[in-house]
């Protein structure tokens, strides 16, 4: 390799020299020009970057030669092949990941020669189909098929043009299908494909293909996939398409998620609920629920293991399929409910949620964010249930307007009851939409309950809607006696202001002995490194904590 003489230090030092004198010269009337200094300037430039490149180059090769040299002595390339395999398989993500999967084989395909021959030669690693793997992939996994192991399938987000001539090499092989994520073909020659039973079925994820309108009378033919015959079939999602609700594919599910579907009847989602005993998972996005029958609560479909409830569409509908079933280990039930009448809402809360609510740890009502951002008036969101199974402390967000408290307080008299004998701990969240002051809530809600956990969040909504009182309150003999942990988040919060408010709260006189932990999360002022310390020596502070990403908040804060 031919380097230049000149370091490319001293170079730029003889150009700028150089193009001086030039220029002097020029300047008393020298033949010379300004040109020649130019072009020596671009070709020491020329020259310092091919030095460069050069050295790059070099060190590159070298610092791969010791990679390469490593590698060839590393114990690993001296396990058998059936157990490198089998480390290979454990490493891999699920093939049910589908283009992940491709990802980490071609990550491992580029290690060496010998892991390329390995996995080339390994059927059992070749199992996943989807055309984001490119042509080459396909072709050597369709080359593959002969062997027995299962296949996953992934092929949406594709046109009828694009999924047929996949779908005419694996159709023969649908009896090895264990994942399918795939669009639901359109024509008469693409569905004949989808006619076979699929015994080893897992897992069924059926959309529209990509540039069909969703109005599409096509869209709306239910077509029963696999004649019906996918018998181990347990997890089941229709995005703008639909098969006959009454299909046998519908029944032994332990996940059902439907979106953007036909309309569906009440009495079909009874059936379909009855025929899923095992049922994990319930959700339906923007389908329709067409009313055809009023459920009889004395009837309620018994759902032991359904633990995830949502529901996002409109108020008809909802009501009268949440009356026809009984979740009692529930771990999550969401709502997200189009606008309502008031009295329907409050009727819904109180006549359909307020019964259930022993059985839910998590429940939820809110409507769209457009109608939040449009009114605040008849916008009320609750949350209540277990924060975790090893804590027996309930969850209440509220998001109300003045004209909804009331309705609030009645469903928690409902839900917690006036006369028991030992008040249930509960986590209180007030959140940007809490339009009200504080104070008279706080002591609302401590007459059902004992309030463990306080959450104020987006702290410059709380001072615009004078909820700022909440924080203040604390300072007042008797609030909140059982307050054990209480998180600040959302930037601006006043590092000073807080420390002020801990230390005249646990004033002895106030008579508070419950230690508490207090979370800052986001970006405040008056804070620095030693605001935590300075925290932790007050008296009854037992833990602080500063995370400035409120944006990354953990799970277990919310």
């Amino acid at each position: 390799m031919n380097l230049p003489s000149d370091s490319p230090r001293d170079a730029i030092r003889r150009i700028l020299a150089e193009s001086f004198r030039r220029s002097v010269c020029s300047d008393n009337g020298s033949a010379l020009g300004k040109r020649p200094g130019l072009e020596l300037i671009d070709d020491y430039l020329e020259r310092a970057w091919t030095f460069r490149q050069e050295l790059f180059g070099a060190v590159n090769l070298e610092v791969r030669a010791v990679k390469t040299q490593r590698n060839l002595h590393a114990t690993i390339h001296k396990l058998p092949v059936e157990l490198l395999v089998y480390i290979f398989q454990l490493a891999l993500p699920s093939p049910k990941d589908g283009p992940h999967y491709i990802q980490s084989i071609d990550t491992l395909l580029r290690v060496c020669t010998r892991w390329t021959t390995i996995i080339n030669g390994a059927p059992s690693l070749w199992t996943v189909v989807t055309p984001a793997c490119g042509a080459n992939y396909l072709a050597w996994t369709l080359a593959k098929l002969g062997s027995n192991y299962p296949l996953h399938i992934h092929c949406d987000f594709l046109s009828d043009g694009e999924f047929t001539p996949i779908l005419r090499e694996i159709s023969p092989h649908i009896h090895r299908w264990e994942t399918a994520v795939i669009v639901l073909p359109q024509t008469e020659e693409g569905r004949q494909y989808l006619s076979a039973p699929a015994p080893r079925l897992r897992r069924l994820h059926l959309s529209v293909p990509s540039g069909t309108r969703l109005a599409a009378e096509g869209d709306s033919q239910p077509f029963d996939i696999f004649n019906g015959s996918a018998d181990w079939v347990e997890d089941v999602k229709l995005t703008a398409t639909c098969l006959p609700w009454n299909s046998s594919i519908l029944r032994g599910l332990k996940s059902l998620y439907l979106q953007w579907c036909k309309p569906i009847r009440v009495s079909n989602v009874i059936s379909i609920l009855n025929g899923c005993p095992d049922l994990g998972t319930l959700v339906f996005e923007d389908t329709e629920i067409t009313v055809d029958m009023q459920p009889d609560p004395l009837k309620a479909v018994s759902m032991t293991k359904l633990e995830n409830i949502y529901f996002h569409g409109e108020l008809q509908g909802t009501r009268e399929v949440i009356s026809g079933f009984k979740a009692p280990n529930c771990l999550a039930f969401g709502f997200n409910l189009g606008a309502a009448e008031p009295h329907d809402s409050e009727g819904f809360l109180l006549n359909t949620l307020a019964p259930f609510y022993p059985f839910f740890r998590h429940m939820m009502l809110q409507h769209p964010k457009a109608i939040i951002n449009k009114s605040m008036q008849d916008v009320f969101q609750i949350q209540c249930g277990f924060r975790n199974e090893d804590e027996d402390v309930v969850s209440l967000s509220l998001r109300l307007s003045q004209a909804t408290i009331d309705v609030m307080m009645a469903f928690l008299r409902r839900v917690l009851g006036e006369d028991q004998s030992r008040k249930p701990d509960v986590r209180l969240i007030i959140g940007r939409d809490w339009v009200t002051e504080g104070v008279s809530i706080l002591n609302e809600v401590s007459s059902y309950c004992n309030v463990v956990d306080l959450w104020l969040g987006a702290w410059p909504m709380l001072r615009e809607f004078d909820t700022e009182s909440t924080l203040r309150a604390l300072t007042e003999p008797g609030v909140l006696l059982h307050l054990r942990h209480l998180i600040v988040a959302g930037d601006g919060w006043d590092g000073d202001e807080i420390k002020a408010i801990l230390r005249k709260r646990y004033n002895p006189t106030n008579g508070y002995t419950t230690p508490l932990r207090i979370r800052l999360v986001g970006r405040g002022v008056n804070a620095n490194y030693r605001l935590v310390w300075r925290l932790e020596q007050l008296p009854m502070i037992e833990e602080a904590s500063w995370n400035e990403a409120s944006k990354f908040m953990d799970r277990k804060d919310l």
